[in-house]
């Protein structure tokens, strides 16, 4: 194993996450899984004093020249998403859902969710293998030929932690016995109060095929509440609205606990006096029709409309997910890698798309990251500002922290290991060389320039 020198000065460094101690030493090599490897000639103590501060978003929150300084006020996140929506065709706000859609784009997209799935879904999730026959049962449900030329829109709103699949069935399918957290049917998961625009359903009528403002796919019928288009924009866009800012957050009803939504939903506020914030939410009627009911959420999960966007309230929302368990998708009511950049940012108004591929497209600028990884780590430490960007390379995307000691830190969830060791799972604070990062970054996609 080669042993990595931590410079103070700027260098490379080498990560793994797991080690076994060295017979020479017997303390050594013992090091914390997600820091840099600790020199010989450094103690455990030296170690913990020199690195322990890197888990605490005050630290990094210190580093910013300037973290209260606004990155984009409130008319140019609107522009963002504007561009976002408008020119790069990538989210899709509830005001701007079309009062129809072309039948052949729905078509389209449900034929290309279901090759995808087809692709990547080989295996049941108790390890039998999917067979064609399975599939094209499925295909029947989603009756294709039963879609119009021009689709007439239907407006709806979540009302349950609505699980977006890429076809009509719960049926977990993944692509090796092996990836059992990894369900290859599952899309996104949508919060209570999400706006949709239902576009098609199965032929049992049990699913629908929606347009949610960041993501598409297939929802449960129960999941949803059909509205007039004005009642759906007037609920999503009310003028008086909290925005969730802790990654979970409990909704009651007459004191007694009803559900949760995630961090970065906008939710209309009623006027309260005490330290629970009222709140509308939706719910389904028996013909499944939309009814609102009052809710309470605590006032220390919420924020009187959007939080600024600063360097503090990114690297503040951030590390509110740190060591929060990995989800697939939504799965398990978790986040996964762009799900945490999606959430964080939303509570500033800025709406990002689903998946990292999309969202390395969704910001104000790109820098192509190129060279061998001392290049990469100079052009990371001299030319990106941290907290207002984040970092791409082909499935996964991180939040670019800043660089200490010489070396560039990100805060990501991942699902990671190295060397054979167990999966991370979870949301951490690493060094940008950890499982090969550096070298396989493609672009750092800026959110306005924070400095």
């Amino acid at each position: 194993m080669k042993k990595a020198v931590l410079y103070l000065s700027f260098l490379y460094v080498a990560v793994i996450l797991r080690a076994q101690p060295s017979q020479e030493s017997n303390t050594s090599m013992r090091f914390s899984p997600l820091y840099p490897l600790k020199p010989d000639s450094m103690t455990q103590v030296e170690y913990t004093q020199t690195l322990r501060h890197l888990n605490i978003p005050e630290f990094w929150i210190g580093q910013l020249p300037h973290p209260d300084k606004v990155i984009l006020d409130e008319d140019r996140i609107r522009h963002l998403n504007s561009q976002n929506t408008h020119q790069k065709n990538l989210i899709f706000p509830s005001e701007d859902f079309n009062l129809t859609y072309s039948g052949a784009w729905v078509k389209q997209t449900v034929a290309e969710l279901h090759g995808f799935l087809e692709e990547r879904g080989h295996y049941f999730e108790h390890g039998d293998p999917v067979t064609p026959e399975y599939l094209s049962t499925i295909y029947q449900q989603e009756q294709l030929e039963a879609i119009p030329p021009i689709i007439t829109t239907r407006y709806a709103l979540v009302v349950d932690y609505a699980l977006q699949r890429l076809t009509p069935t719960h049926t977990t399918m993944l692509k090796s016995p092996d990836q059992a957290c990894f369900d290859r049917n599952q899309n996104a998961a949508l919060d209570i109060g999400t706006p949709v625009a239902v576009l098609h359903e199965s032929i049992d009528k049990q699913w629908y095929f929606v347009l949610s403002p960041t993501s598409y796919g297939w929802v449960r019928a129960e999941d949803i509440a059909f509205a007039t288009r004005h009642a759906m924009i007037a609920y999503a866009r009310s003028k008086e609205f909290i925005i969730t800012i802790s990654p979970k957050n409990a909704l009651l009803i007459d004191g007694k606990y009803d559900n949760f939504v995630r961090m970065g939903v906008r939710l209309p506020a009623l006027q309260t006096p005490d330290t629970e914030q009222r709140v509308t939410i939706p719910k389904r009627t028996d013909h499944g029709t939309l009814r609102l009911v009052t809710a309470t959420i605590k006032r220390s999960d919420t924020h009187k409309g959007y939080l600024p966007y600063t360097g503090r309230t990114i690297i503040t929302q951030a590390f509110k997910y740190l060591n929060s368990p990995y989800g697939w998708g939504g799965m398990f009511s978790e986040v996964d890698c762009s799900k945490m950049i999606q959430a964080v940012f939303a509570t500033t108004g800025i709406i990002l798309p689903r998946n990292s591929k999309e969202q390395q497209y969704a910001g104000t600028g790109l820098i192509a990251l190129q060279g061998d990884a001392h290049a990469r780590t100079k052009q990371l430490i001299d030319d990106v500002t941290p907290a207002g960007t984040f970092l791409y390379l082909p499935g996964h995307i991180m939040l670019y922290l800043g660089a200490y000691q010489g070396v560039p830190y990100i805060i990501h969830t991942v699902w990671g290991d190295q060397n054979g060791s167990a999966p991370i799972a979870k949301t951490t604070v690493s060094p940008i060389s950890f499982k090969d990062t550096l070298t396989q970054l493609e672009t750092a996609v800026i959110l306005g320039d924070p400095r």
